[in-house]
């Protein structure tokens, strides 16, 4: 195994001699998504709610089309998988490439996502040792699947399968998959018996093709795959109109894509920190991975892999901060429009939303549901952060009514008396719309709905007031870029009552930390790392803000492995439950920026190290969560968003100190590099329509901004420089 963790998406990311089946594989397009394991076959199973469950496949605008696709290929007398046949295995971010050897057959593998139509293929290469042409065998067997990735392992009953011309299509629940090959089979078979095709209906477990080929040293058999999918009107036609030329060059042009998304975005370079610099590279390389486009005027993020492959809308809020760093703002826009143009318009109780909310979660299918307490409240800073990254005011001004809105409903869910903002509730407020309406009910079983869902924190949490605070803050500015003065000094002032308050009421003396919520007017001493949004948004005083991380960074709440949800004092903690003990990874990044703005550098770059290391060690995936008493990932997707998309804007933001302000023509510049860090650079940083370059030599920084606009740079002393397409500033740190 040799680790290429910084190589760019079209090399080599990491390679195996040996299979591991245990570690998964992940290839996507712009639709689609292939998971296999490191044995190179679609096969690879994770736990998930206590059993074990297959999670590899191919999977098409949320649609799980198959579980498990198999390959055996050998002589006419024996035949081999390709796990016990491995040779090899090289892992790159478009593709995959596998050998594999049954005595005297060799098999090359290469697997790609397909473009249009969305799917994944397959290109196999069949040799025999010797001069002579003889006879090989290659077969396929395939679990149809077709439903939903989150019904998390729920599939339909009922299929229908039929075979036109050499392509084989199969549909259930209105949805289908096609599997085609060049050549055509020579055989199939329906649960282990020979079909010859006809159109069949009902309970289907396997379906397997097979091949017969001639093959030798130097001439190669080579069999071509595609499978693909989506609804299954859109199936039937394009099994109509498709070829299965139509894909030659698909490989190439998706790492095209790639290769040429990466050269846009900005290099680091960090020689006394080279974990921090790969790590970089890999999570760039992931968020990248997460892009996805199902339908014309949707764009965003997948939220993660395996089983939250749609848009969530919080985790998306966390990502686009990351993309905009990475210079991608148009994909950041566009992902912001797909999402206000869900804004609800009225209150829907069916679907737990209220007039001016955002949704939860979008997909091709209609809007899965509405019904948190802090997904809306992300949105006004994401626009903020546009605005601040590109100076181009259009998009915020073409959502201006939108984010009244989101204001208007931030004011109703405020506490009459005291003026906090309540969380909760909106689960039973679904239930109550829709008894009656069946005899089976099904959803979420959860009294609240802000990020620790499945644990009690109202009515008023922490974190939902300092994302309160920063929702009014971020409309306050954007009011006033817009030149309403009276809308943004009504918000100003209703973030400042808050910010005021807080400090005050959530106050927890004897743990030196802050309250996790109010109820009934009296504090939930409950000690959870929410606590430390407070201390990032600089609602504390210094002295305070540095008690409170020094207290999260106790042994209670924090291990060698991340920050838990709850402390391990807490009667309630289990290493098993998902919000009341296991280890987030986003909770681990919220620790790091609190200690970085607190000024306690060395905890923040320590928590930075650990999410470095997690992402080395999981090969540019990062774990959803892990358990609380051990580094195991437990009911945990294997790659999630939230979990590397806030590392990458922290090296940004805390490390580099990068802050724009581009809607006015600024650039603020607090680094806080470590002393022994005396040789680093970032390099084209894509803000404003041009490019920021940082260099550190010693005690010196050089920073040089160029564009196409007159920008100021600031950094600690006052130091300013300007010019109208270009700009210059040395700094001294660590002086």
């Amino acid at each position: 195994m040799s680790p290429r963790a910084g190589a760019r998406p079209a090399e080599l990311l990491w390679e195996s001699r040996s299979p591991e089946p245990d570690q998964p594989v992940l290839l996507t397009g712009p639709r689609s998504e292939g998971i296999l394991s490191g044995s190179g076959e679609f096969t690879w199973t994770r736990e998930c709610r206590g059993a074990r469950v297959e999670w590899a496949g191919v999977s098409v605008d949320g649609i799980r089309l198959v579980a498990g696709w198999k390959v055996r290929f050998g002589s006419p007398g024996g035949i081999a998988g390709l796990e016990p046949a491995f040779r090899r295995l090289r892992v790159h971010r478009t593709k995959v490439e596998s050998e594999h050897g049954a005595g005297d057959v060799r098999l090359r593998q290469h697997v790609y996502p397909l473009l249009s139509p969305p799917g994944v293929a397959r290109d196999l290469e069949v040799s025999v040792e010797g001069s002579e042409r003889r006879p090989v065998v290659v077969e396929c067997m395939l679990e149809p699947f077709l439903a939903p990735l989150l019904l998390e392992g729920v599939k339909p009953y009922e299929y229908s399968a039929e075979l036109l011309g050499q392509r084989l299509l199969v549909a259930a629940a209105g949805s289908a998959f096609c599997l085609e090959s060049t050549p055509a089979p020579t055989g199939w078979t329906r649960d282990g018996r020979a079909w010859d095709g006809v159109r069949f209906r009902g309970e289907l477990r396997e379906l397997g093709a097979s091949w017969s080929l001639a093959a030798s040293e130097s001439d190669p058999a080579r069999l071509r795959l595609d499978l693909w999918g989506g609804l299954d009107r859109n199936v039937r036609r394009a099994t109509e109109r498709r070829r299965p030329s139509a894909r030659a060059g698909e490989a190439g042009l998706l790492e095209a894509y790639y290769e040429e998304w990466e050269a846009y975005t900005p290099t680091l370079s960090l020689p006394e920190a080279p974990q921090i610099e790969a790590a970089y590279s890999l999570a760039r390389g992931a968020l990248r991975s997460l892009y996805y486009a199902p339908l014309r005027g949707l764009t965003g993020l997948r939220a993660g892999v395996p089983w939250y492959s749609a848009i969530w809308c919080r985790d998306l809020a966390w990502m686009l901060p990351a993309v905009l760093w990475m210079g991608d703002a148009a994909w950041a826009d566009r992902s912001l429009r797909s999402v206000f143009d869900f804004q609800s318009p009225v209150r829907l109780p069916i679907l737990g939303a209220e007039p001016g909310e955002l949704p939860m979660q979008l997909s091709p299918g209609p809007v899965f549901l509405y019904g948190t307490s802090d997904t809306t409240l992300y949105y006004p800073g994401v626009v903020r952060r546009h605005l601040d990254h590109t100076g181009d005011a259009r998009l915020s001004r073409d959502l201006r009514p939108a984010l009244r809105r989101v204001g208007a409903w931030l004011a109703a869910r405020q506490d009459p008396s005291t003026g906090w903002i309540r969380n909760g509730g909106e689960v039973a407020s679904m239930t109550a719309a829709t008894e009656g309406l069946s005899d089976v009910r099904f959803g979420i079983d959860s009294v609240d709905t802000t990020i620790w869902d499945s644990a009690d924190r109202r009515d008023h949490a922490i974190d939902v007031q300092v994302l309160g605070i920063e929702a009014l803050r971020s409309l306050a500015e954007l009011e006033g870029h817009g030149g309403e003065r009276e809308a943004a000094s009504a918000a100003a002032q209703a973030a400042r009552r808050l910010e005021v308050e807080l400090p005050r009421a959530y106050d927890w003396p004897e743990e030196r930390y802050l309250a996790d919520s109010i109820r009934n007017g009296a504090p939930v001493r409950t000690l959870r790392p929410n606590a430390l949004r407070a201390v990032a948004a600089g609602l504390l005083p210094v002295p305070h803000a540095r008690a409170v991380v020094r207290r999260a960074a106790e042994e209670d709440l924090s291990t060698p492995w991340g920050v838990r949800t709850l402390s391990n004092r807490d009667p309630r903690f289990d290493p098993l439950a998902y919000h009341e003990g296991q280890v987030w990874p986003i909770a681990t990044g919220w620790a790091a920026e609190a200690a970085l703005a607190a000024g306690e550098r060395e905890l923040g770059l320590g928590y930075l190290e650990l999410l470095a290391r997690t992402l080395v060690a999981e090969r540019g995936y990062a774990n959803e969560c892990y358990r609380g008493d051990r580094p195991e990932p437990w009911n945990s997707c294997f790659l999630l968003g939230m979990s590397f998309a806030p590392f990458l804007a922290l090296l940004f933001e805390r490390l580099w100190g990068i802050d724009p302000e581009l809607g006015e023509g600024r650039i603020h510049l607090r680094p806080d590099l470590p002393p022994g860090w005396e040789h680093a650079s970032l390099r084209g940083v894509r803000l404003g329509g041009g490019r920021l370059d940082l260099h550190r030599e010693g005690h010196r920084l050089e920073a040089e901004y160029s564009g196409p606009s007159p920008v100021t740079l600031t950094g600690p002393g006052g130091e300013t420089s300007a010019a109208s397409r270009s700009a210059r500033l040395s700094i001294t740190v660590d002086r």
